[in-house]
């Protein structure tokens, strides 16, 4: 118990948890029984023994009622930071019979001043660039998170009935800023993603245009609401998925890989992933105008550094782009992995004359059948990219439209189904094939399938 998730606590049983360990009660007992210590056994020996009166105060007054009715044997308030202590009652509670709850006070960052200043930005570190490796030419890129904030901020001003809810995330996902200008339009419900869909539902249901911004892997919590108090009813939610994709060092757990698969199969959800940032701001906009509950995912960390300043404006649900035309291959790309079909596509008819038709399927649900129909019909090949498992997801839902008239070979170019370990974003990509070489490669693979 350090008072903070990722970010600070929030909640009853935090709010709880505090108030009984820093309440007047608590300090006026607690001064009561020093004293007495004091002249009972002698300054000196008190100081030996005050660390056991601290225990034994913290658990006439501490929560262990609480936890006592839930059916808990309650051990504590005790230091985390004093190893002995911890080690012997961890040692002594493994030898108790039922369920015991070990409540253990520390302080996040303890023992590095930086991080005991600013916990929430030292939950999770990497690596620090040296000078030498650090390019100096290299300007600075907004990442996807800054981008959805900024532009939800700008989306707010003009429409008061936008309001955000985060899961305890308000940093990750960038609604901190939101919160500085729309304190009263922010809503933090803490580690609870399906209370926080839930409770959007009841916002929408008021006239309110909620914007709830989740990890994709933590909105899985969520599925059973998302169908019954969202969908179900039609209700105009915005999800804001961030970390969509592979996440790189914060490894299997955190990869939100499996959302495309997840969502599509709900009725009445838009499912869609920005080509860049640029696209991002348009479809966020297009998401709050459009009074439908709206799926938008982008991945982590930087965009590509396209230009941000255009007005906003809104984009025809299910609606694709052809960026590049051919007719060996038709290539079929969702979000992050466009460009990277984009430039696989160019090198390919640079160094070995393959002429790829190139698409940004921006909506994955719906899909653009018109647009996808009348493609289909001039390529006698065709692949999926997406950033998300192959199963059940982009690939998938294209090969059902397809599959009752379609004659060509359709081929789906994803993750496997297998869960994918921590690295680095590009390494991971590259790993699973789905950056411009892992397509290339693929393409060149198959080159016994194109007719040319």
């Amino acid at each position: 118990d350090d008072e903070m998730s990722i970010s600070k606590n929030i909640g009853a049983i935090s709010n709880y948890l505090t108030k009984i360990t820093t309440g007047e009660n608590f300090r006026k007992i607690k001064k009561k029984l020093e004293a007495i210590g004091r002249k009972v056994v002698g300054e000196a020996l008190y100081q030996k023994f005050k660390r056991f009166e601290d225990l034994i105060v913290k658990g006439l007054l501490s929560p262990g009622m609480l936890f006592e009715e839930l059916g808990f044997r309650y051990v504590g308030p005790i230091d985390g930071h004093d190893l002995d202590i911890l080690i012997t009652t961890l040692t002594n509670v493994s030898k108790m019979k039922g369920p015991t709850l070990v409540h253990v006070i520390t302080k996040k960052g303890r023992g590095f001043e930086p991080a005991e200043s600013k916990p929430e930005k030292f939950h999770g570190v990497s690596p620090q660039k040296r000078k030498e490796d650090k390019k100096e030419t290299e300007r600075p890129v907004a990442t996807y998170t800054e981008i959805f904030s900024k532009t939800l901020i700008e989306i707010a001003k003009e429409d008061d009935d936008v309001v955000a809810i985060t899961a305890a995330m308000p940093t990750g996902t960038g609604l901190d800023k939101f919160k500085e200008v729309f304190p009263d339009r922010y809503f933090d419900v803490g580690i609870a993603e399906q209370h926080a869909v839930t409770f959007a539902g009841g916002l929408a249901k008021k006239g309110l245009k909620p914007v709830v911004a989740i990890y994709s892997t933590f909105l899985q919590r969520a599925f059973d609401q998302i169908i019954h108090d969202v969908a179900l009813q039609e209700l105009p939610i915005v999800f804001a998925i961030d970390r969509a994709g592979l996440v790189g060092e914060d490894g299997a757990t955190h990869h939100g890989v499996f959302d495309l698969s997840y969502l599509r199969t709900v009725p009445n959800v838009i499912v869609s992933a920005p080509k860049d940032e640029n696209e991002l701001r348009h479809l966020l906009y297009t998401a709050v105008k459009s009074s439908k509950p709206f799926a938008l995912r982008y991945p982590r960390g930087k965009g590509y550094g396209v230009d941000t300043t255009e007005p906003l404006r809104e984009i025809p649900i299910g609606s694709w782009e052809v960026l590049k035309e051919g007719k060996d291959l038709l290539i079929l790309a969702v979000g992050w992995t466009v460009y990277q079909a984009l430039n696989a596509a160019l090198e390919l008819e640079k160094e070995k004359g393959v002429l790829a038709t190139v698409v940004n399927a921006r909506f994955i649900k719906p899909l653009d059948e018109d647009l996808l129909k009348e493609l289909a019909v001039k390529h006698e090949v065709i692949l999926t990219v997406e950033e998300n498992v192959v199963s059940g997801g982009f690939g998938s839902a294209v090969n059902e439209f397809l599959s009752s008239w379609y004659g060509g070979k359709i081929f789906n170019l994803g993750l496997p189904d297998k869960f994918i370990e921590h690295g680095k974003q590009d390494f991971l990509r590259h790993l699973v094939g789905i950056d411009k070489e892992g397509i290339k490669k693929f393409v060149l693979g198959k080159m016994f399938y194109l007719r040319r």
